[in-house]
């Protein structure tokens, strides 16, 4: 993607969202350029010489314990200039991401949605909406061992200590696919620009958290956990969530997603007291007449935010 490109994206994306701060062309190399998976495989549209249509899809590996590797596209930064509306530019826009995702050697696309959103995706486009994912508040317990709390800096990103917290990949579960991470995969994303991160070191995890308000109160965030050795049963979530409310001194911790080394437990938040309920969406690339996935069988075994851009 060139750096005019890049420009006209973050354009886009700012003229439809109204983004504060504005999407810098900076950002958008960081996540369509850098991402060790590889390269964004971007679906645009121009009209007039000038981009109406843009949705990106950013590669991520997914792993079944039976040793099938999936790589789908995060389709991210779907956007159509008002002035194009009711055109046929969303299709066009998603329909080019086809190709371009199978030019790019991706099975398929995985979608984060709004609900409002979402219902577009399945009924206009054929996509499949996959059970939903559950918003919990975690009931933190002590944490009965030694924490280490690494604050998300250069310094963190640049002196190789993730590499050494997070020697070999993360592995998927037992059933269903997971989103899986190297240590250089947990760098890059944790470099994202203007984000906010704490890395916690547990004697068996490292997770992955942020500081954020709902209504004006303090709420510690669980982005990820990602095990540092193999793990032969879930873990009690109680001691992750004792060690980050510690940390960031608040009375609530919520963790969205599920995760097959930790058993996350705790009253789930009903989807109409949800600030903005998250939909999946998946939709599979036929190749030659042939999918590498059934997606009416796919299961997501395990997903978070830092899987995504939330946060």
């Amino acid at each position: 993607m060139r750096e005019d490109d890049l420009a006209s994206t973050a354009a886009l994306l700012n003229r439809v969202f109204a983004s504060d701060p504005p999407v810098d062309p900076k950002e958008l190399d960081w996540y369509y350029r850098a991402n060790p998976e590889g390269e964004a495989a971007v679906g645009r549209v121009e009209k007039g010489g000038r981009q109406v249509g843009n949705y990106s899809l950013v590669p991520l590996r997914f792993d079944h314990a039976d040793g099938t590797l999936l790589r789908l596209g995060l389709g991210v930064d779907l956007a159509v200039h008002p002035e194009a509306r009711g055109t046929g530019t969303f299709r066009a826009t998603v329909e080019e991401s086809y190709r371009q995702g199978m030019a790019s050697g991706l099975d398929g696309i995985l979608g984060v949605a709004n609900a409002q959103s979402s219902p577009r995706m399945v009924k206009a486009m054929g996509w499949r909406l996959l059970p939903p994912l559950p918003l919990r508040i975690l009931l933190p317990r002590p944490s009965g061992a030694r924490v280490e709390h690494l604050l998300v800096d250069s310094d963190l990103l640049d002196g190789g200590r993730i590499y050494d917290l997070l020697p070999q990949r993360s592995r998927g579960g037992p059933a269903g696919f997971t989103a899986t991470w190297s240590a250089e995969l947990l760098a890059w994303r944790l470099a994202r620009p203007r984000g906010n991160y704490v890395l916690h070191v547990l004697e068996d995890l490292l997770v992955v958290s942020t500081r954020t308000s709902f209504a004006g109160l303090p709420v510690a965030v669980v982005l990820k956990s990602l095990p540092r050795h193999p793990i032969p049963e879930p873990l009690n979530c109680g001691r992750v969530a004792g060690a980050i409310a510690a940390y960031h001194h608040t009375p609530l911790v919520v963790h969205w997603g599920i995760n097959p080394a930790v058993a996350y437990q705790g009253p789930v938040v009903p989807r109409r007291l949800q600030p903005r309920p998250l939909d999946l969406v998946l939709h599979p690339f036929t190749v030659d007449g042939s999918r590498h996935f059934d997606p009416a069988t796919f299961i997501m075994a395990g997903f978070e935010f830092l899987d995504f851009d939330a946060y």
